[in-house]
């Protein structure tokens, strides 16, 4: 008797409908089994042994980066037990969705994922000036709100994907393309449980290596702030910024110490406890010819580029930064 094969599973932002679930489909197709998590920093800790893969929305063309992602990127299992091994890039076409039968001039409340309500703010501007915005986890999550057996309900609309109208039985579309600008794309990054999984992906397309690399001061740096007294004849004390010290570490050292292009550099408050403290994400890219990644593992020069990327790591350490190799692809 032969085994029965099993999929390797994905997990994504549910339910199942969001644009991480649509990203994974055009990334992943039918190679892999969907699981859904109610948040993003659910998605990271959920990658495992388990549930091998994951995909965590990283920027739109429109509303910027996705805070929640970069926060969740800061967790310490990133880099040791989770690793950003891929991207993929979606394009975003917003659409209004109702329950059947609810008109435009019914709208009182338009709920949706913050970054989907940020990228059609014109549109909401325009022909809702007065109703009550609602942010929820997800785009989907917003689009099953509007099933709930309650009156608000039918005075609701949603901000997500088409494919939500499909998947909710009862729901339809009002308005497609409401978002403010036609040029409107979600990356996402593909996470992984090893720095040398590879992603079951449908199509294998040419591309530069890149890496991500996390940055900040170790514990040691952290300048001791005073603390605030309660009492009411003390004058209240308030700590210093300490932007400088993490910018003058990153700008002294990124010019030199790797030795390819930083094509990105992001920024989020440290998850230290020092008030004004930074963590930094950098993001490389290696010169030369694209090409086609293996179908397993790692080849030669991807290990070359992890050993380069690495030495740079080395060097900021060797300055007295924490960095860490948080992704490689």
């Amino acid at each position: 008797m032969s085994e029965e094969h099993t999929l390797p599973k994905v997990v994504c932002l549910g339910p199942l409908g969001t644009y991480s679930h649509q990203a994974g489909y055009e990334q992943f197709g039918d190679n892999v089994e969907y699981i859904e998590r109610s948040s993003i920093r659910a998605v990271l800790d959920a990658v495992s042994s388990e549930i091998p893969f994951g995909l965590l929305p990283q920027e739109n063309t429109i509303f910027g980066a996705v805070i929640e992602g970069y926060d969740a990127l800061r967790s310490p299992a990133v880099g040791s037990s989770v690793f950003v091994r891929g991207e993929v890039v979606l394009p975003v076409q917003h659409c209004l969705i109702a329950r059947k039968g609810v008109q435009f001039e019914q709208i009182e409340r338009i709920i949706s994922h913050e970054q989907a309500l940020g990228q059609c703010t014109g549109f909401i501007a325009k022909h809702f000036p007065n109703v009550t915005l609602e942010k929820k986890p997800s785009t989907a999550a917003a689009a099953r709100t509007l099933l709930e057996d309650d009156e608000m309900s039918l005075r609701s609309a949603a901000i997500c994907s088409s494919l939500c109208a499909k998947i909710f039985d009862g729901l339809e579309v009002l308005q497609r393309s409401v978002q403010d600008t036609n040029i409107n794309y979600t990356r996402f990054y593909v996470l992984a449980y090893t720095i040398d999984a590879r992603p079951p992906v449908v199509r294998r397309v040419p591309q530069l290596r890149r890496a991500l690399v996390r940055i900040t001061l170790p514990p040691a740096q952290h300048t001791e702030q005073p603390a605030v007294s309660d009492g009411e004849d003390d004058e209240p004390t308030t700590p210093k910024p300490a932007h400088s010290r993490s910018l003058h570490l990153i700008m002294g050292t990124l010019l030199t110490t790797f030795g390819v292009p930083v094509i990105r550099i992001d920024r989020r408050p440290s998850a230290s406890g020092c008030p004004f403290e930074d963590t930094y994400f950098i993001e490389l890219e290696d010169f030369g010819t694209p090409v086609e990644p293996p179908v397993t593992g790692n080849s030669p020069a991807d290990e070359a580029w992890l050993k380069k990327v690495r030495n740079g790591v080395a060097k900021v350490n060797a300055v007295g930064g924490l960095a860490d190799v948080i992704g490689v692809w």
